[in-house]
Protein backbone atom coordinates (compact mmCIF):
# COMPACT_ATOMS: atom_id res chain seq x y z
CA UNK A 1 0.00 0.00 0.00
CA UNK A 2 1.07 3.59 -0.60
CA UNK A 3 3.10 5.27 2.11
CA UNK A 4 1.15 8.51 1.83
CA UNK A 5 -2.41 8.01 3.01
CA UNK A 6 -5.38 10.13 1.96
CA UNK A 7 -7.56 10.70 5.00
CA UNK A 8 -10.77 8.74 5.50
CA UNK A 9 -13.34 11.23 6.77
CA UNK A 10 -15.37 10.35 9.85
CA UNK A 11 -18.66 12.11 10.57
CA UNK A 12 -20.61 12.05 13.82
CA UNK A 13 -24.37 11.53 13.96
CA UNK A 14 -26.50 11.89 17.09
CA UNK A 15 -28.60 8.99 18.32
CA UNK A 16 -32.14 10.28 18.84
CA UNK A 17 -33.76 6.91 19.51
CA UNK A 18 -35.37 7.37 22.91
CA UNK A 19 -34.96 4.45 25.24
CA UNK A 20 -31.80 3.33 23.47
CA UNK A 21 -28.69 2.93 25.63
CA UNK A 22 -26.81 5.39 23.45
CA UNK A 23 -29.53 8.06 23.25
CA UNK A 24 -28.09 11.56 23.08
CA UNK A 25 -24.58 10.49 22.13
CA UNK A 26 -22.81 11.02 18.83
CA UNK A 27 -21.60 7.99 16.91
CA UNK A 28 -19.18 7.72 13.98
CA UNK A 29 -19.96 6.94 10.38
CA UNK A 30 -17.80 7.13 7.29
CA UNK A 31 -17.99 10.33 5.24
CA UNK A 32 -18.66 8.57 1.95
CA UNK A 33 -17.62 10.36 -1.20
CA UNK A 34 -19.20 10.22 -4.65
CA UNK A 35 -19.11 6.75 -6.19
CA UNK A 36 -16.29 6.28 -8.67
CA UNK A 37 -17.37 4.94 -12.07
CA UNK A 38 -15.70 2.00 -13.79
CA UNK A 39 -14.02 4.43 -16.16
CA UNK A 40 -12.87 6.56 -13.26
CA UNK A 41 -11.47 3.48 -11.53
CA UNK A 42 -9.56 2.53 -14.69
CA UNK A 43 -8.14 6.06 -14.86
CA UNK A 44 -7.14 5.79 -11.19
CA UNK A 45 -5.16 2.64 -12.04
CA UNK A 46 -3.44 4.48 -14.89
CA UNK A 47 -2.59 7.35 -12.55
CA UNK A 48 -0.99 4.82 -10.20
CA UNK A 49 1.47 3.75 -12.87
CA UNK A 50 -0.28 0.89 -14.68
CA UNK A 51 1.50 -0.06 -17.90
CA UNK A 52 -1.91 -0.52 -19.56
CA UNK A 53 -3.89 2.39 -20.93
CA UNK A 54 -7.29 3.36 -19.61
CA UNK A 55 -9.19 1.80 -22.50
CA UNK A 56 -7.56 -1.61 -22.01
CA UNK A 57 -8.13 -1.55 -18.26
CA UNK A 58 -11.71 -0.42 -18.71
CA UNK A 59 -12.35 -3.34 -21.07
CA UNK A 60 -10.93 -5.86 -18.61
CA UNK A 61 -12.89 -4.42 -15.69
CA UNK A 62 -16.09 -4.41 -17.74
CA UNK A 63 -15.56 -8.07 -18.62
CA UNK A 64 -15.12 -8.85 -14.93
CA UNK A 65 -18.50 -7.27 -14.20
CA UNK A 66 -20.05 -9.63 -16.75
CA UNK A 67 -18.19 -12.87 -15.99
CA UNK A 68 -18.14 -12.68 -12.19
CA UNK A 69 -21.96 -12.65 -11.74
CA UNK A 70 -22.24 -15.42 -14.35
CA UNK A 71 -19.96 -17.71 -12.34
CA UNK A 72 -21.49 -16.83 -8.99
CA UNK A 73 -24.94 -17.57 -10.47
CA UNK A 74 -23.65 -21.11 -11.08
CA UNK A 75 -22.56 -21.50 -7.45
CA UNK A 76 -18.89 -20.82 -8.19
CA UNK A 77 -17.22 -18.47 -5.66
CA UNK A 78 -14.71 -16.14 -7.32
CA UNK A 79 -11.61 -14.94 -5.51
CA UNK A 80 -10.08 -11.73 -6.82
CA UNK A 81 -6.52 -12.04 -5.60
CA UNK A 82 -5.94 -10.61 -2.15
CA UNK A 83 -9.12 -8.52 -2.35
CA UNK A 84 -11.50 -11.26 -1.29
CA UNK A 85 -14.13 -13.73 -2.46
CA UNK A 86 -17.50 -13.16 -4.14
CA UNK A 87 -20.00 -15.95 -3.48
CA UNK A 88 -23.79 -16.60 -3.53
CA UNK A 89 -26.23 -17.02 -0.66
CA UNK A 90 -29.94 -17.82 -0.71
CA UNK A 91 -32.63 -15.59 0.78
CA UNK A 92 -35.51 -17.75 1.97
CA UNK A 93 -39.19 -16.97 1.58
CA UNK A 94 -40.61 -16.25 5.02
CA UNK A 95 -42.32 -19.31 6.48
CA UNK A 96 -41.44 -21.49 3.49
CA UNK A 97 -39.49 -24.16 5.32
CA UNK A 98 -39.78 -27.85 4.37
CA UNK A 99 -41.27 -29.89 7.19
CA UNK A 100 -40.19 -33.37 6.09
CA UNK A 101 -38.33 -35.41 3.50
CA UNK A 102 -41.67 -36.48 2.02
CA UNK A 103 -42.38 -32.86 1.06
CA UNK A 104 -39.11 -32.67 -0.89
CA UNK A 105 -40.39 -34.97 -3.65
CA UNK A 106 -41.12 -32.87 -6.73
CA UNK A 107 -40.39 -29.69 -4.77
CA UNK A 108 -39.78 -26.54 -6.81
CA UNK A 109 -36.93 -24.58 -5.15
CA UNK A 110 -38.46 -21.33 -6.43
CA UNK A 111 -41.18 -21.72 -3.79
CA UNK A 112 -38.49 -21.59 -1.09
CA UNK A 113 -36.12 -18.94 -2.42
CA UNK A 114 -37.02 -15.25 -2.44
CA UNK A 115 -33.71 -14.14 -3.88
CA UNK A 116 -30.05 -14.98 -4.47
CA UNK A 117 -27.50 -12.51 -3.18
CA UNK A 118 -23.93 -11.94 -4.24
CA UNK A 119 -21.90 -11.50 -1.09
CA UNK A 120 -18.33 -10.36 -0.62
CA UNK A 121 -15.94 -11.73 1.98
CA UNK A 122 -12.81 -9.58 2.27
CA UNK A 123 -9.42 -11.24 2.57
CA UNK A 124 -8.50 -11.99 6.17
CA UNK A 125 -5.03 -13.46 5.76
CA UNK A 126 -2.21 -12.07 7.86
CA UNK A 127 -0.55 -10.62 4.77
CA UNK A 128 -3.55 -8.77 3.30
CA UNK A 129 -6.13 -8.45 6.05
CA UNK A 130 -8.99 -6.26 4.81
CA UNK A 131 -11.24 -6.93 7.82
CA UNK A 132 -12.23 -4.58 10.64
CA UNK A 133 -9.44 -3.49 13.01
CA UNK A 134 -6.70 -4.71 10.67
CA UNK A 135 -7.94 -2.66 7.68
CA UNK A 136 -8.25 0.37 9.94
CA UNK A 137 -4.44 0.42 10.05
CA UNK A 138 -4.47 1.09 6.30
CA UNK A 139 -6.63 4.18 6.85
CA UNK A 140 -5.79 7.64 8.14
CA UNK A 141 -8.87 8.78 10.06
CA UNK A 142 -9.96 12.41 10.17
CA UNK A 143 -12.96 13.87 12.02
CA UNK A 144 -14.96 16.07 9.67
CA UNK A 145 -18.65 16.81 10.15
CA UNK A 146 -21.71 16.53 12.32
CA UNK A 147 -24.52 15.02 10.27
CA UNK A 148 -27.56 17.29 10.48
CA UNK A 149 -30.92 15.96 9.28
CA UNK A 150 -34.24 17.75 9.24
CA UNK A 151 -37.71 16.68 8.06
CA UNK A 152 -39.36 19.29 5.84
CA UNK A 153 -42.62 19.38 3.92
CA UNK A 154 -42.35 20.06 0.19
CA UNK A 155 -45.48 20.00 -1.95
CA UNK A 156 -47.41 18.27 0.78
CA UNK A 157 -44.84 15.49 1.08
CA UNK A 158 -42.35 15.02 3.89
CA UNK A 159 -38.71 14.80 2.90
CA UNK A 160 -35.53 14.38 4.89
CA UNK A 161 -32.89 16.99 4.16
CA UNK A 162 -29.34 16.27 5.26
CA UNK A 163 -26.56 18.79 5.72
CA UNK A 164 -23.07 18.56 7.15
CA UNK A 165 -21.73 20.92 9.83
CA UNK A 166 -17.91 20.93 10.05
CA UNK A 167 -16.97 19.83 13.57
CA UNK A 168 -14.37 22.60 13.83
CA UNK A 169 -17.11 25.14 13.02
CA UNK A 170 -19.49 23.63 15.58
CA UNK A 171 -16.82 23.74 18.29
CA UNK A 172 -15.92 27.35 17.46
CA UNK A 173 -19.60 28.35 17.56
CA UNK A 174 -20.03 26.55 20.88
CA UNK A 175 -17.18 28.57 22.42
CA UNK A 176 -18.64 31.75 20.94
CA UNK A 177 -22.07 30.95 22.38
CA UNK A 178 -23.69 30.76 18.96
CA UNK A 179 -23.73 26.99 18.44
CA UNK A 180 -26.27 25.68 15.93
CA UNK A 181 -26.03 22.24 17.54
CA UNK A 182 -27.34 21.89 21.07
CA UNK A 183 -25.56 18.97 22.77
CA UNK A 184 -28.38 18.69 25.29
CA UNK A 185 -31.30 18.24 22.91
CA UNK A 186 -29.59 17.05 19.75
CA UNK A 187 -30.13 20.29 17.85
CA UNK A 188 -30.94 19.45 14.25
CA UNK A 189 -29.16 16.12 14.12
CA UNK A 190 -31.20 12.96 14.03
CA UNK A 191 -31.55 9.40 12.96
CA UNK A 192 -29.31 6.45 13.30
CA UNK A 193 -26.13 5.66 11.42
CA UNK A 194 -25.78 4.13 7.97
CA UNK A 195 -26.28 0.61 9.18
CA UNK A 196 -27.31 0.98 12.80
CA UNK A 197 -24.58 0.14 15.30
CA UNK A 198 -25.12 -1.31 18.76
CA UNK A 199 -26.19 2.08 20.09
CA UNK A 200 -28.18 3.23 17.10
CA UNK A 201 -25.28 4.99 15.42
CA UNK A 202 -22.33 4.22 13.22
CA UNK A 203 -22.10 2.17 10.07
CA UNK A 204 -23.27 -1.08 11.60
CA UNK A 205 -21.64 -4.44 12.08
CA UNK A 206 -18.99 -6.01 9.92
CA UNK A 207 -19.08 -9.39 8.26
CA UNK A 208 -19.82 -10.12 4.65
CA UNK A 209 -21.18 -7.49 2.33
CA UNK A 210 -24.31 -7.95 0.26
CA UNK A 211 -23.89 -6.90 -3.36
Amino acid sequence: MAVQKIALGINLRKNKIRGNAGFGKYYPEVDRQATLSLRGFAQHMVDHGSRWNRGDLESVLYQITECLPELVAQGVPVQLGNLGIFYPTAQSVKGAGVASVEEMEGLNPNTLIKGIRIRFKPDASKQDNLCGPAFKEACSLELRNIVDTETVTVGGKQRTVQTLIPIATAVAQLHAGTSVVNPGTGGNTGGSGNGGGDNGGGDGGGGDLDI
